[in-house]
């Protein structure tokens, strides 16, 4: 490789690293969970706090 004169830090930052693979399916369904749960969370203290639950 030539000398440049930067370190790897700096040409990692600067766009050697090769590009994210896209999102697996197992990481599509884990963040489909996850909405999933903190919308049914948010919806059921959204529920407590008006009154419709208690």
């Amino acid at each position: 490789m030539a000398d440049l004169g930067i370190s790897h830090t700096q040409a990692n930052y600067y766009g050697s690293v090769p590009a994210k693979k896209p999102a697996s399916m197992r990481q599509k369904f884990h963040f489909a969970l996850n909405a999933t749960l903190f919308t049914a969370a948010f919806a059921f203290v959204a529920a407590l706090v008006c009154g419709v639950i208690g």
